[in-house]
């Protein structure tokens, strides 16, 4: 009797110290991390939300954000940084839970729409990857976006796009852009926001020596009476004088090309060169050499980034050339962007971090 109770005293004993031990594995780990991961890990069954094939409105970008947000709330966070002149909310999408902090822009120019997508469609499959454990290239999804959190801004001109996809009549005041100057045919075409700001000539960054072939509220290219008076432009400039953001880059259209470097910066920035050759070795996009002169890069968003803050930024040309201004056919977006562009976050990613080693 007295060897029995000691045997079941030995495997209690047993149990006991097991339990603690598995206690112990989960006190060490983060309870936010377990609530993540057991949140977005387990939904095996998540589907692909945004459409990349058809005209991206500001309306699909909305209940797409909103989508994601909801499928992957413990990564996604969806806020607006600001209002467009037509009082349309600047969305804000938080992806990723590091401390590292990336921000990436779309549609500057309204005709460029494309851009929106891009990122769209980059959120959306990034996190279907990492929620099915879908191998993403050579990629550590999971693990990147641990460590870095993607602010990214996929339509800073919402009124533009607005105006390019729906006509003329869709605007609040029809007058006021029928006043503005054509630089192009149609309206398809419209470059600006809806005050006829080229909102990628705005910043204040060698603004007053940026040549511009008008002076008047323009389809495109006016600078505006003052460097940084557009509300789309504002809220950029206070979202980056706000958050530490390690790297930046901004998405544009036709040209498959990559801008990293211009005379005021190149030689005070590290790491750019390198990044931009990881990004081209991905996506095959030409590098362009530094820009020489103000007049021609001033007033830019990347140039304003490396100047204001001595970080990494990017102008990314992301379709071909095509010899038109015309927003591209949007059903053949794969092979127009996501089959050359889709490791482009995912480099930013790894280069970033490498930064910050």
């Amino acid at each position: 009797m007295k060897k029995l109770i000691i045997c079941i005293f030995v495997i209690f004993c047993g149990i006991m110290s097991a339990c603690s031990e598995q206690n112990l594995d989960v006190a060490a780990k983060p309870m936010q991390t377990q609530a993540q991961e057991q949140n977005v890990e387990s939904n095996q069954n998540v589907n692909y939300v945004v459409d990349p094939y058809s005209q991206y409105t500001y309306e699909m970008m909305l209940k797409d954000a909103n989508e994601l947000e909801d499928m992957y709330s413990e990564y996604i966070d969806v806020s607006s940084i600001g209002s467009s002149v037509e009082g349309r909310d600047i969305t804000l999408i938080k992806m990723g839970v590091g401390e590292t902090k990336i921000l990436l822009i779309g549609s500057h120019h309204a005709r460029e729409y494309i851009s929106s997508t891009y990122l769209m469609n980059m959120a959306d499959k990034y996190m279907y990857a990492f929620a099915t454990d879908t191998p993403f290239g050579e990629y550590d999804l999971k693990s990147l976006l641990r460590k870095v959190t993607l602010y990214i801004v996929p339509m800073l001109n919402p009124d533009g796009v607005n105006l390019v996809i729906n006509g003329k009549q869709s605007v609040q005041d029809v007058q006021a852009v029928s006043n503005m100057a054509m630089l192009k045919n149609t309206y398809a075409e419209w470059k600006a926001n809806i005050n006829g700001v080229d909102l990628n000539r705005q910043y204040p960054c060698f603004w007053e020596v940026k040549a511009s072939s008008t002076y008047a509220p323009s389809s495109e290219m006016f600078k505006g009476s003052d460097s940084a008076t557009e509300p789309e432009v504002k809220a950029i400039i206070k979202l980056c004088q706000n958050n530490d953001f390690v790297s930046a880059a901004s998405f544009h259209t036709k040209g498959e090309i990559i801008y990293w470097a211009d005379s005021g910066t190149v030689e005070k920035i590290n790491f750019a060169e390198e990044m931009a050759g990881d990004l081209s070795a991905v996506t095959g996009y030409e590098i362009i050499p530094p820009s020489e002169d103000p007049a021609v890069y001033g007033a830019g968003f990347e140039n304003w980034f490396r100047q204001e803050f001595g970080k990494p930024g990017f102008c990314i040309e992301l379709t071909p050339a095509d010899g038109t201004s015309l927003p591209h056919d949007d059903k053949k977006f794969d092979s127009l962007v996501w089959d050359k562009a889709k490791y482009i976050a995912a480099v930013l990613m790894k280069d970033s971090l490498l930064i910050e080693e």
